[in-house]
């Protein structure tokens, strides 16, 4: 046979062969997906004869999600308090147990460990803020350079209460929320919680499915003697916990679960349940 010939049709079994894993690879992935589909439905069904429904589309796999470890970053830090109280803003004080004292043209931050921080500012009639408060808002936070997403806003007289929650590669952070308050638009304080951290490295571990995630919600909320009839969502994120004075932060991964009656964690590795 010709070399030409002989070439052709090697390169036409190829083909195939590659041809017949591909449907073996599509296959063999579709089983997975009807099979997690079904465990899925007949988990539901389990809740819903125990008298907890559960909406599916509201509640999310924690798929790649994984612990980790962060480190305050006092540079990034000190950026924070000089984007929000100017650019003479400085670290003015240590109280000790890891609590910073910043000070600025603007007024005065303070900066726990673990990120919980406190700024009031001055009255200072030139800080009118004439743009959407919102956006004002949104724009303050990113020159102190955290990610954020909004998931409020309060008014009420001449106060407005613009509410933000803080995301970690994409992921949100359940208890990292700030709330930006404004008085007769100006900028009247800044309270909550963000992190200020070096990257962190991801610990091995993997997330419970959903099917057995729901499950163990089921059985905690029994053993707890809590009552509820509906899940209405299972988001996953983070949640921090603070591991030293000098600001060591680890952020777990968990499932932000809103009931008709409350909202709790539910750890994405071992399954128990914390009250929000």
């Amino acid at each position: 046979m010709e070399w030409k010939k002989l070439k052709n049709l090697i390169i036409l079994i190829l083909l195939v062969v590659n041809g017949f894993l591909l449907v073996l690879v599509w296959s063999r992935r579709q089983e997975s997906v009807s099979y997690e589909r079904s465990a899925l439905e007949r988990t539901v069904r389990v809740l819903e004869n125990s008298g907890i429904e559960v909406d599916l589309s509201a509640c999310a796999p924690a798929d790649g999600l994984a612990s980790i470890s962060v480190e305050r970053d006092l540079a990034r830090e000190e950026a924070l308090a000089r984007a929000l109280l100017g650019e003479g803003a400085v670290r003015a004080e240590n109280r000790g147990g890891g609590l910073y004292l910043y000070q600025g043209s603007n007024g005065e931050l303070s900066v726990r460990a673990g990120g919980e921080l406190s700024a009031n500012m001055a009255d200072d009639p030139n800080q009118f803020v004439t743009e959407d408060l919102e956006r004002h808002a949104s724009g303050l936070l990113k020159r102190m350079g955290v990610d954020v997403e909004r998931i409020g806003v309060t008014e009420e007289d001449e106060w407005t209460r613009v509410r933000f929650r803080q995301v970690w590669n994409g992921v949100p952070v359940f208890s990292c929320e700030v709330e930006v308050v404004y008085y007769y638009n100006l900028l009247y304080s800044v309270q909550g919680t963000l992190l200020t951290a070096q990257a962190g490295t991801a610990e091995a571990g993997q997330a419970l499915t959903l099917p057995t995630a729901l499950m163990r919600f089921s059985e905690e909320i029994a053993a707890t003697g809590d009552v509820c009839t509906a899940v209405r969502s299972m988001e996953p994120g983070y949640r921090g916990t603070v591991q030293s004075l000098s600001g060591g932060v680890r952020l777990s991964p968990v499932w932000l679960v809103t009931t008709d009656t409350a909202r709790y964690y539910l750890d994405c590795a071992t399954g128990t349940l914390t009250r929000v």
